[in-house]
């Protein structure tokens, strides 16, 4: 709970903030404070949370009222109406055993919300670099159309000169008309990221989201050994599993208690009228009666096979333990083969844009003074904006794979 409070707390500093160039950062905290699925979770732990009340109290008191129509003859006068009362006990630990059993259920829920809030991180981030990725493409064409229409007047300088021909003009109209289509296909392609986070956030699907201006290569500040261990016994979800394990314990321990002997105690006011056809001391006077009453337990069946239930629960619970575990294991070693990856590209293109770039420049003193391979330098221009995109798909790779790694840490 006072993770909860402290997030709350946090989340009411940034509310202020505009949407405008938000971070990833900020659309977490408000993802974290408006989703939907976060919220449901919640209230669901609230209502467990009223659960141990409930079942820490003794069994509500049984109150009867009988009458005679035969009434029972006895020497004070006819008995003509009884009132009770009775009040069960039970056995020792029962109450409190109940309370603990319903208290390792809300724990169990708890844990839920924090794994949901690390998914929703996960999904958060996921969108969030897409759409950076998206911009930034869109950015880096723009700037690529820019450079083709300087070479397209180049060109058209080369063609009045009688150095060049018409055929170089149409080339490089022609790789302007597919750069501007690519354009518009980003600006199409960028409404899903918005929709995915802002229903994540649970809000108008149509607000715009700004990204951050740059994103250098991500550094993950986690070591990965470090990280497997406490996975563990710090993953919500692996929490989860471990809570409802001490639930199915606590069913056992309440299962045992169940099968033991309750007890009763009972009043009972017994109305008796006059006699009329006799004197007698104390003529019509009501009776008083004390009962106790023992319930046993005598049909064990239910409570053995409840023994076991609770038992295959558990080891079914193992099992999944450790099948997630195998799994986000998995998954971190992946992330991390991921950004080994984008590292090693991220290196080979800085070296290529550097080579490409020269060579561009040579193309473009050739073609200025002799008209020679145009064509080529076509060529150069294009793959030097692939590289630039290149570069930022690994870049964008990177931070991909520390969400990947940090979906699995319970900061």
């Amino acid at each position: 709970m006072k993770k909860i409070i402290f997030a709350i707390l946090f989340i009411v500093i940034c509310a202020n903030q505009s949407i405008y160039g938000q971070s990833v950062e900020s659309l977490i905290i408000e993802a974290a404070e408006n989703n939907l699925e976060i919220k449901v979770l919640l209230e669901e732990y609230n209502a467990a949370n009223e659960r141990p009340l409930q079942v820490n109290q003794l069994p509500d008191p049984e109150i009867g009222i009988g009458g005679s129509i035969l009434p029972v003859e006895t020497r004070l006068g006819p008995q003509i109406a009884r009132l009770g009362v009775t009040q069960m006990f039970p056995w020792q630990g029962v109450l409190d055993g109940q309370k603990q059993f319903e208290l390792a259920k809300a724990k169990s829920l708890y844990e839920r919300i924090g794994a949901r809030i690390l998914d929703l991180s996960f999904q958060v981030k996921q969108a969030y670099y897409l759409l950076y990725e998206i911009e930034k493409s869109e950015s880096i064409i723009k700037q690529n159309v820019i450079i083709l229409e300087s070479l397209k007047q180049l060109a058209l300088t080369k063609v009045e000169s009688g150095k060049g021909t018409a055929a170089d003009v149409l080339r490089v109209q022609l790789k302007i008309e597919e750069m501007n289509q690519e354009i518009r296909l980003l600006e199409t392609s960028k409404a899903k990221p918005i929709i995915t986070i802002n229903q994540l956030l649970n809000r108008a699907l149509d607000i715009p989201i700004i990204t951050s201006d740059s994103l250098s290569f991500a550094i993950i500040p986690y070591d990965k050994t470090a990280i497997l261990e406490s996975i563990e016994t710090h993953h919500p979800t692996l929490r989860m599993y471990e809570l409802q394990q001490d639930i199915s314990n606590q069913a056992m321990v309440l299962n045992k208690l169940n099968g033991k002997p309750s007890f009763g105690v009972g009043l009972d006011y017994i109305l008796v009228n006059d006699r009329s056809d006799a004197e007698v001391f104390r003529n019509g006077r009501d009776a008083l009666q004390l009962r106790a009453s023992i319930k046993i337990p005598l049909y064990r069946q239910k409570y053995t096979a409840k023994e076991r239930e609770e038992q295959f629960k558990i080891a079914a619970l193992e099992n999944k333990k450790s099948d997630v575990l195998s799994r986000f294991t998995a998954s971190i070693e992946k992330a991390y083969v991921d950004y080994e990856t984008a590292q090693l590209w991220l290196s080979l293109y800085l070296k290529q844009i550097d080579i490409t770039q020269a060579t561009i420049n040579i193309l473009e003193t050739d073609y200025s003074a002799k008209g020679n391979n145009f064509d080529e330098l076509l060529r150069m221009e294009k793959e030097l904006i692939d590289y630039d995109l290149k570069i930022l798909k690994v870049i964008v790779q990177s931070h991909l794979a520390k969400s990947s790694i940090e979906r699995y840490v319970d900061g």
